[in-house]
């Protein structure tokens, strides 16, 4: 029978096999490091809302816990590509879960971080809600920077200290300003796309914040755009 002799190891690579199933042993201890979970925020257009509202989660039905005109505290993003909301019906059909499906929206491709803007609107059957998803990433939403909503139904332009960005009715634009090291007022306006001057004010800004400004329409037609 031919005998196989134990190799020989060298003690540098000993010592160097010694390390690493140590640092494999310490590593099984603490766990793998796990990837960042996706999250979201909500937050609702004005106040908070009259009733419940849900969001599926897998098989079963979270509640929304919105808070006064600040976002919502994070929460595990749901998986699929869409975010979905509900209430309780009030005569659930046999077999069927007691929640009517209100509104969705697609959560943006690849975003860590999601907020999703709750509006509420009338109709003749009643109250009902749009969403707005919107990634709320520092890559898409850096720190120091203002993102503004065009909520009009026409293209506008925003300067916000010299800086102008034209946008799109019902889109997002991010702009960033010159950093300042407190912060401070900064003169904004907002013009139609052929540039005349609609509405003037002043934003703050800080260099850690994240400013979100909706552009909503006028009160009366002819009127100036609500921030």
């Amino acid at each position: 029978m031919k005998r196989f002799d134990r190799p020989t190891m060298p003690w540098a690579h000993l010592t160097l096999l010694l390390v690493l199933s140590a640092v494999g042993l310490w590593n099984s201890a603490l766990g793998a490091p796990e990837k960042a979970k996706k999250s979201f925020s909500c937050l609702y257009w004005e106040g908070k809302p009259k009733e419940e509202l849900f969001y599926r989660h897998g098989e079963s039905m979270k509640p929304l816990e919105f808070s006064q005109a600040t976002r919502s505290k994070l929460a595990e993003l749901p998986g699929g590509s869409s975010f979905e909301l509900f209430r309780r019906t009030a005569e659930p059909k046999e077999d069927d879960l007691p929640f009517e499906r209100l509104a969705s929206a697609a959560i943006p491709s690849g975003a860590i971080r999601v907020l999703f803007l709750v509006i509420p609107f009338e109709t003749e059957a009643g109250s009902s809600y749009r969403i707005v998803a919107m990634d709320d990433s520092l890559n898409a939403f850096p720190r120091g920077s203002f993102r503004f909503a065009n909520f009009t139904s026409q293209p506008l332009q925003v300067s916000l200290d010299g800086k102008r960005q034209r946008i799109p009715s019902k889109e997002l634009v991010v702009v960033t300003p010159k950093p300042r090291q407190n912060g401070g007022f900064l003169p904004f306006l907002i013009g139609n796309a052929k540039g005349e001057t609609l509405f003037g004010t002043r934003l703050f800004g800080q260099p850690d914040g994240r400013e979100l400004v909706f552009i909503t329409p006028p009160l009366r037609q002819g009127g100036k755009p609500r921030v």
